[in-house]
């Protein structure tokens, strides 16, 4: 069990809560005093930053997607276009290339899965 240094200084007939409150704020003052005094080194600096992925990674995986959707039939890459490319809802996609909603799904989905 702890002790607290200067425990015998504590007079029987006074606030216990009180003492204790005094001890927790003087030893929170030290901490800050001390926190002020203390140099944050470089090394905790490096700490801090953020990590980030190589670019090559996105340069490749661009790359791919790129060869993906060359090597998609002409329908499938308009509706993949409009829809992941330009951010054109599927309402909107449908009625610039004059077909249902269904089919532009369709078209999108089955772009999806191919190979």
């Amino acid at each position: 069990m702890p002790t607290i240094a200067h425990s015998g200084d504590f007079q029987r007939g006074t606030q216990l809560r009180s003492w204790l409150f005094t001890i927790m704020r003087n030893r929170f003052c030290t901490k800050i005093k001390m926190s002020k005094r203390e140099h944050v080194g470089e090394i905790d600096d490096l700490a801090a930053w953020v990590s980030l992925p190589p670019s090559q990674i996105w340069e490749v995986r661009g790359r791919e997607l790129e060869v993906a959707i060359s090597t998609l039939p002409d329908n499938f890459r308009i509706a993949v276009d409009l829809v992941f490319i330009q951010g054109v809802s599927y309402e909107a996609a449908a009625d610039q290339c004059g077909v249902p909603i269904g089919t532009i799904k369709s078209q999108v989905n089955r772009a999806r899965h191919h190979r």
